[in-house]
């Protein structure tokens, strides 16, 4: 059983681990497990990084090669964290089912203050190698979390979460997290996904992030997508999946959801970033939808 690659979960855990060796004043949010989750060359990077003169060398060099992911990244997380709090304090939701989560952090590192249950679901390897790695830095885990282990070359979500979950459903109100959704492979499991998800109730929540179609149709139109794309294709994560802003909200409603949010990396680099913002570039064709079932 060979594990899928998991480099941009790595590029996302070395983004949040830079983020975290910002000072306290500074930074958008604090990630203590992001970094152990790296190996060698990262690692030491990371460790240059409490050098703020390192830390920005580093940014920069990652701006210039593969512009707009450090800064959208960063942004990004902190805006779904934002989402997540949101709507477990204000709306209700107490529990969080997170698809192909690889290295995400947030079920030990919020700090949400009120209950809430976190489902994890993903390849068997990938969760042991993420499992091995908290268990070395959480004794004794303060929230509760399942795992879910989910080869997507073989099964589908309905047929291997714990049918004691899905009897759950209708105690629980949930929000369902996806992030990357990016290639046709995980397109067709997404219809089957939504079709899941359609069988919770209605108020049931779901973020998912993917890719402007329109960067797949003109590639030579973005700045810097061509070089990160082949960046992924190498590791055998390269996008061939989009979708249409412009169609978003009929997209959600063919699924029975209602668009809340919907932005790409120029929107929520601005909520996060300010003034800032408008020195950044590229990425701004990555989003964010987050929807409600009706």
């Amino acid at each position: 059983m060979k594990a899928p690659s998991t480099k941009s979960g790595t590029y996302m855990a070395l983004f949040r681990a830079m983020e975290s060796t910002k000072p306290t004043e500074e930074r958008l949010f604090y990630d203590p497990y992001a970094a152990a989750f790296l190996q060698g060359y990262h690692q030491t990077l990371i460790a240059g990084c409490s050098i703020p003169f390192v830390r920005k060398l580093l940014a920069a060099y990652i701006q210039l090669r593969w512009p707009g992911t450090h800064t959208a990244a960063i942004a990004r997380t902190k805006l779904i964290d934002d989402m997540i709090i949101q709507a477990v304090c204000e709306q209700d939701i107490n529990q969080i089912i997170i698809l192909s989560a690889t290295f995400d952090t947030r079920a030990h590192r919020l700090n949400i203050g009120k209950p809430v249950s976190f489902v994890e679901v993903d390849h068997p390897e990938t969760q042991y190698f993420k499992q091995s790695k908290l268990w070395e830095l959480i004794q004794s885990p303060a929230i509760h979390l399942d795992y879910v282990k989910l080869d997507m070359n073989k099964e589908h979500l309905a047929d291997v979460i714990s049918p004691v979950l899905l009897k759950q459903r209708d105690h629980y109100k949930t929000l369902f997290l996806w992030e990357n959704l990016s290639t046709n492979f995980e397109a067709q499991h997404a219809e089957t996904m939504f079709r899941f998800i359609r069988s919770f109730p209605s108020g049931t929540q779901v973020i998912v992030t993917y890719p402007d179609r329109a960067v797949l149709e003109n590639p030579h139109r973005y700045k810097g997508f061509s070089r990160i794309n082949k960046t992924l294709h190498r590791a055998g994560e390269g996008w061939d999946y989009g979708l249409d802003p412009q169609n978003i909200t009929a997209f959600m409603h063919e699924r029975n959801m209602k668009v809340l949010y919907d932005g790409g990396a120029d929107r929520y680099r601005a909520e996060y970033f300010g003034e800032k913002s408008q020195h950044m570039k590229g990425y701004e064709y990555f989003r964010v939808v987050r929807s409600e079932l009706q």
